[in-house]
């Protein structure tokens, strides 16, 4: 027999999450699907919907039920419901579940030495990204080759999102279908240590919406270790390019990778990467 106490933390839990769903205003579309809703907020089924769980299920859970939900329940419904940081460790509480770690904050800026480092690599195309993924340095010739991502909104400039949703990578990228399954494999490697975060299953969650190519095959979930690989790029002004890809973890902030890609002495690599980064540049400076 469930205590007391155990009882009050459930009803508690069950009028709080009713109390978030009625402060929530209705967006456009729902209002015009249902003309004639008495709610003064967001419907049971809404939530359960947007939450990915069912409507009986998440009913008995504003009604107090006696039954269990998971941590991972508790997420998508603090996303669903706008809940803030004190709101979602509340509904863990109230769910006798352990409040969330929260991850480190990630670098949003290289040191000022490793920028003259990627810099001084003039013709050798290079940026650093997070453990996310996102790019938050580069050189010129990275923009020379990958396209200007450097004006891109941050979230944009993510090497995943880019892979399945810039025209521009599926423009050079010599073969994307299989480009795009070693990023999958590489990434689903590289974040195994951040499924309790939620920013990660918000991000696999939009893009999968956003991209059909990714939703297959994220749901293969292949893994691969990153490694040293040759990159091949058909280039729309430079042609035909052969890159070898490194990644180094930067010793002092092990979030950070450098990523860096060598033209090979193939087919003219080198002196075509030059030409195509010189370009680049007179173009910054007439702009």
């Amino acid at each position: 027999m469930a205590s007391k106490q155990h009882v009050g933390r459930q009803k508690e839990l069950g009028q709080f999450l009713r109390s978030r769903r009625e402060r929530i205003k209705p967006s456009e579309h729902m209002l015009q699907s249902h003309p004639r809703r008495r709610t003064s907020g967001l419907r049971r089924e809404e939530v359960a919907d947007e939450a990915g769980i069912g409507v009986t299920w998440y009913t008995w859970l504003e009604q107090g039920r006696d039954i269990r939900v998971s941590p991972e329940v508790l997420r998508r419904l603090s996303r669903a419901l706008r809940l803030d940081r004190e709101e979602t460790h509340h509904i863990f509480r109230l769910a006798g579940i352990g409040v969330p770690e929260e991850a480190p904050p990630l670098p949003a800026l290289v040191k000022p030495s490793l920028q003259r480092v990627l810099d001084a690599m003039e013709y050798i195309p290079a940026y650093v990204h997070n453990a996310r993924w996102d790019r938050i340095a580069w050189n010129a010739a990275a923009l020379a080759l990958m396209g200007d991502f450097a004006h891109d909104p941050p979230e944009q400039r993510n090497t995943v999102w880019r892979t399945f949703l810039s025209s521009e990578v599926r423009d050079y990228a010599e073969d994307w279908e299989h480009f795009a399954r070693i990023v999958i494999a590489e990434f689903n490697a590289s974040v195994s240590q951040q499924f309790d975060d939620p920013w990660l299953i918000d991000f696999i969650d939009d893009l999968s919406a956003r991209s059909p190519a990714f939703r297959d095959l994220w749901q293969q979930r292949e893994i691969n270790p990153r490694q040293e690989e040759v990159t091949r790029i058909n280039h729309k002004t430079a042609g035909r390019l052969h890159l070898e890809r490194s990644i180094f973890q930067i010793p002092y902030e092990p979030s950070l990778s450098l990523v860096i890609f060598t033209p090979l002495s193939v087919n003219g690599t080198p002196e075509r990467v030059r030409t195509l980064v010189d370009a680049f540049r007179q173009r910054q400076r007439t702009d």
